[in-house]
């Protein structure tokens, strides 16, 4: 639908949208490779754990595709675009706040590991310099 209404919008100049608007269509390109990006993590998730892709991913995919309209709209329409933006803009907000515990979590229990690890460490080489201040006082 918005190819035709490219085309209706562009049918009467001779400078091609492609040539015109190549920023606007870059940012397209762009956000359809990142939306690509993020449905084959959730796809790799899910044949991984057989089971669902986690809510977070798939609502952030989900946000990214509504997001790949808008700069096609700003080339045909941009006051439309500026309002579907805004609009977009503020339910991705309202989103983030309502799932800013879950995000939290998942952020911990990705960090988690390596603190641990970390943790272990740091109290391995800790008591190999006590050990060796043990042996220097003695």
């Amino acid at each position: 639908m918005l190819v035709a209404l490219l085309q209706l919008r562009f049918q009467s100049t001779t400078a091609s949208p492609f040539d015109t608007h190549r920023l606007h269509f870059a940012a397209f390109f762009t956000v359809i490779v990142i939306f690509t990006v993020l449905l084959v993590i959730g796809f790799k998730l899910e044949a991984d754990n057989s089971e669902r892709p986690p809510t977070i991913l798939s609502t952030t995919c989900l946000f990214i595709g509504y997001l790949s309209l808008i700069p096609l709209l700003l080339v045909i329409e941009p006051c439309v675009a500026w309002t579907v933006l805004i609009l977009w803009f503020f339910s991705f907000v309202k989103w983030a706040r309502e799932s800013f515990k879950e995000i939290c979590d998942s952020i911990v229990s990705a960090v988690e590991p390596a603190i641990s690890s970390l943790k272990t460490l740091f109290n391995c080489s800790r008591n190999q310099n006590e050990e060796a201040n043990v042996s220097t006082n003695v």
